[in-house]
């Protein structure tokens, strides 16, 4: 992402310039969508320096609210998990992290609550560990643990009824521990195919750009020809 970024940049703000120079002095009409070049290009000449720190500037912007405000940080995270790609891994780790802490704790003999406050420290997002929160106050008020969990309403199904299972069983631990190892299988095969996806999708933004070029260019002088020719 950084390479087409800085390509992306450099094409722009320096190269496509000295091209788009000579068809400026072209005495003829140009295309709209050399005019859009153009002035794309002015843009990334006139303010490369912003368009590379943005990123870094929103960053920073971003982790600072976080830092200084609990309810952004709150409403950031509960938008994170609303994420079509994101949120639900989001989500699969945070599951995995807290079944496998809590699945070791509970089979090392430490009570449900005592377990369930110290896995709830290995979930980073603050909407879910909320969520724990209230699965904590349920439990203590007498709940079991999958209806507290799906009280919360921040668990799937399937992690519901997995711990209904291992409850009714006597086997809480070896479940849960099975829920853990199913996410992380499932967290790492998405994973795998988000990044076999980003080199095609950045390849095809890389194309876009240069076909734009492409043809922003030699589109006007192709036209310049054709009025020779005749």
């Amino acid at each position: 992402l950084v390479a087409v970024i800085g390509v992306v940049t450099v094409m722009m703000g320096y190269v496509v310039p000295q091209i788009t120079d000579f068809i400026k002095n072209m005495d003829q009409a140009l295309p709209p969508y050399t005019v859009a070049l153009i002035e794309t290009s002015n843009f990334f000449k006139a303010y490369w320096w912003a368009i590379l720190a943005t990123p870094f500037v929103l960053w920073g912007a971003y982790k600072g609210m976080r830092y200084g405000s609990k309810d952004f940080c709150y409403s950031a995270d509960a938008l994170w998990l609303k994420m079509p790609v994101a949120g639900t891994l989001i989500r699969k780790i945070s599951i995995a992290r807290f079944c496998q802490t809590f699945g070791s704790l509970y089979a090392s003999g430490i009570d449900v609550i005592g377990a369930l406050k110290a896995a709830r420290n290995t979930v980073s997002n603050l909407a879910l560990s909320e969520a724990l929160e209230s699965v904590i106050t349920y439990v203590q008020s007498g709940e079991s643990l999958s209806s507290a969990l799906n009280f919360s309403g921040e668990f799937p199904s399937l992690v519901v009824r997995m711990v209904k299972v291992g409850e009714e069983s006597g086997n809480l631990a070896p479940v849960v521990d099975k829920v853990s190892a199913f996410y992380t299988k499932d967290v790492e095969e998405a994973i795998d195919g988000m990044i076999a996806s980003i080199e095609p999708t950045l390849t095809g933004i890389l194309g876009i750009m240069i076909l734009w070029i492409a043809a922003g260019v030699f589109g006007p002088i192709y036209e310049m020809m054709a009025k020779l020719d005749i």
